[in-house]
């Protein structure tokens, strides 16, 4: 039996990071993704055998387990009285009863299935790896199968950010961070730990680099310094790990401004900045005239400029009432243009076919990537008279409105809402996965991004779920690492005991670090893991061998 239920938890973990986005099976309102269909099997299969012991734990539950199901019971409750969308907030309140049902089951089993299923989640990770490699290499061979998992692809300054198989690139960081702390933690058990440790950390932190994710960079780091910490007499597998990625970031910081920009900045905004200065602020031309001009343009970013991202002079036309618009053609920079550097370009223009009275916008360009004014940036503004005679009579027009810039809240912007919608609801919150759906009207926004989470896991059950899922989360967090961290300071050394309670106590710090930063429940591979894990750890709580 133990080795059917190793086999369907190694194939489920296996299968974690990749969700297609067609569902399997589509029932009225539901939708069943292969992930979750596999989800169900494998769960059927640990119930079954495991049947005689999950009733003893679901009388006398250890502490994690309790908390973990006192969770997914705040979800249930918040729901029933949820005031807005509540049919979708008991969907996701289902999805945290579900994960507390998966973790009972596997709590039931031996601690050798739990290892067995720590090997699917590494080979799981190696895999989003490879992918993710190759997608920041520029294999874009690979887009019409990635674009089974995502939406589209993702950039930073022109940069891909690799998704590897999953939704998004935090997802794909995610895993490939919970991979590398489970392989350091299994590899802990064997002699000379650190030859097998280090080139399978090489693949895993170059796939995370390759993401530009921040949070489960740091999360990976702060893992592997724990774990090495807890069990110093077999330290070697983490540390050699840690090592490893603290090298290859130090070559990604020196060889990439996009990622140095991204790990020293929220968000773009800063990026990109320009002040144009147009040597003709008035000019008169005749119907489809071309003509060459001067524009001094300056880099008040903090990105440079490189030929070879193209990066572009560019003009938008705009007529008399600011209504139509229409793009210009593009100057090549000489040289690149560094933060605070300067260049004087001769830009030309074609001159709109009709007569009248327009605007010409001068407006840097990234290729592929944005406009400098959907950032924020000011253009340069020149009225322009197009006339076949004498120029057209000076007119008032009204003044120049550049396209608003999509809104895109900073992590305190969301954390701040996510304590706002707390205190509407103190105890029970606003509903199950409401978040998303309330933040932009409390912030008075007409749009707003509804795939954006708290960007905390706390908080956002906070918001969501009241203090009743914030202390039940709370509480598994922590009980889940202290029992943890006391499982392996009694595994025997150099035992398999010993690489899987490193393992779990690695997975349990990943999870509670990144949950700082990220919302860590949102999908279903990562609910799935947070419930194995505690399940696991509770297991060896219990003593289930």
């Amino acid at each position: 039996m133990a080795l059917r239920a190793g086999a369907a938890l190694f194939g489920l973990l296996l299968l974690l990071p990749f969700e297609p986005r067609a569902p399997v099976l589509a029932l009225r309102d539901a939708r069943i993704t292969l992930l979750e269909a596999v989800a169900a099997v494998a769960v059927l299969v640990l119930a079954w055998d495991a049947r005689g012991r999950i009733g003893a734990l679901a009388r006398r539950p250890p502490f994690p387990l309790l908390a973990l199901g006192l969770f997914g019971a705040a979800h249930l409750l918040s729901a029933a009285l949820a005031t807005e969308h509540r049919g979708l907030a008991l969907k996701f309140a289902l999805r945290m009863a579900a994960m507390a049902a998966f973790a009972l089951v596997v709590a039931a089993q031996p601690p050798k299935v739990h290892g067995t299923g720590l090997v699917g989640l590494v080979t799981a990770a190696t895999l989003v790896a490879v992918l993710a490699v190759a997608e920041g290499l520029g294999t874009r061979s690979l887009d019409a199968f990635l674009g089974a998992f995502r939406e589209a692809p993702f950039n930073v300054a022109g940069m891909r950010r690799a998704s590897a198989g999953t939704e998004y690139p935090n997802l794909a960081a995610a895993f490939v961070m919970y991979g590398l702390l489970a392989s350091a933690g299994l590899l802990s058990e064997r002699p000379r730990a650190w030859r097998a440790a280090a080139p399978l950390a090489a693949l895993l932190s170059l796939g995370l680099l390759f993401t530009y994710s921040r949070g489960a960079l740091v999360a990976a780091a702060l893992g592997l310094v724990a774990v090495a910490a807890v069990r110093r007499s077999a330290a070697a597998a983490p540390l050699a790990s840690l090592l490893v990625l603290g090298a290859t970031t130090a070559g990604f910081l020196a060889s990439g401004e996009a990622f140095r920009l991204r790990l020293g900045s929220e968000g773009i905004s800063g990026w990109y900045g320009a002040r144009y200065e147009p040597e003709e602020r008035e000019m008169s031309l005749a119907p489809g005239e071309r003509r060459t001009t001067a524009v001094t343009v300056i880099n008040t970013g903090s990105k440079a400029w490189v030929v070879s991202e193209a990066f572009h002079l560019s003009c938008r036309w705009y007529d008399a009432e600011r209504r139509a618009r229409w793009d210009g053609g593009r100057t090549m920079l000489p040289r690149d243009l560094g933060p605070g550097e300067s260049v004087r370009l001769r830009a030309e223009l074609e001159a709109p076919a009709s007569e009248g009275r327009f605007v010409l916008a001068w407006d840097m360009v990234h290729e592929h990537t944005t406009w400098f004014s959907e950032e924020g940036v000011p253009p340069g503004v020149v009225e322009v008279r197009v006339s076949r005679g004498a120029p057209p009579p000076r007119v008032v027009t009204p003044p120049l409105r550049i396209e608003e810039k999509p809104w895109r809240p900073s992590r305190w912007e969301l954390w701040s809402l996510a304590l706002a919608l707390w205190r509407e609801s103190p105890l029970l919150g606003v509903g199950p996965d409401n978040y998303r759906r309330l933040y932009g009207p409390r912030a008075g926004r007409l749009s707003w991004d509804t795939r954006v989470f708290a960007n905390n896991t706390l908080l956002e059950a906070a918001a969501t779920t009241g203090l009743l899922g914030a202390s039940a989360l709370a509480a598994t967090l922590v009980s889940t690492i202290l029992v943890g961290a006391r499982r392996l300071r009694r595994a025997p050394a150099g035992s398999r005991a010993q690489g899987v309670a490193a393992a779990l106590l690695g997975l349990s710090l990943g999870l509670a670090a990144h949950g700082v930063v990220d919302y860590v429940l949102a999908f279903t591979g990562h609910y799935l893991l947070f419930g194995f894990v505690v399940g696991a750890v509770s297991a060896r709580e219990e003593g289930l061998e």
